[in-house]
């Protein structure tokens, strides 16, 4: 058995809403194109046909993808204890040590991050770095890129 991923309810409503819009909408768009290109023949040279079932496929992974991501992922409602430390679903506040940039991030789960968007996955190695930390700790982390210090600013709730 997998273990059950952490996610937002914003994440679990994003997901399920790109699983039905696969369903609903892209689904029978690609049928649609399958079964016209099929009307071509089912051959080697039929670009077209070879074309959509490709892309069948893709959509077929990507349909599953999501179901099993789903079928894993726990909402994470709220914490028992209010104590200020880096935690699932908080909003942090984080100076990059070396550049002098400041940062806002929400900690959310693998599947719901997005940096651009100030969303930082725990499961990220600065995540991981941040994790349980208060407010004023300089943590150093270890990335892909190289060594990197961060002092967390303010932790919201």
């Amino acid at each position: 058995m997998k273990p059950k991923v952490p996610i937002t309810r914003y994440g679990h409503r994003k997901l399920r809403q790109e699983l039905s819009h696969l369903r609903r909408v892209v689904r029978p768009e690609v049928l649609d194109d399958l079964c016209e290109a099929r009307g071509y023949g089912v051959k080697v040279e039929n670009q077209q046909y070879l074309l959509a079932r490709e892309r069948h496929a893709t959509m077929l992974k990507k349909i599953n993808d999501l179901e099993e991501k789903l079928a894993t992922c726990e909402i994470f409602v709220g914490r028992k204890f209010f104590i200020k430390r880096v935690s699932f679903g908080a909003v942090i506040t984080v100076q990059n040590l070396h550049s002098g940039e400041v940062n806002r991030f929400q900690m959310v789960g693998p599947w719901e991050s997005d940096i651009s968007d100030g969303r930082l996955s725990v499961d990220s190695p600065v995540g991981k770095g941040l994790m349980g930390r208060g407010e004023g700790e300089e943590v150093m982390v270890t990335t892909p890129s190289g060594d990197r210090s961060y002092r967390i600013l303010s932790i919201e709730l």
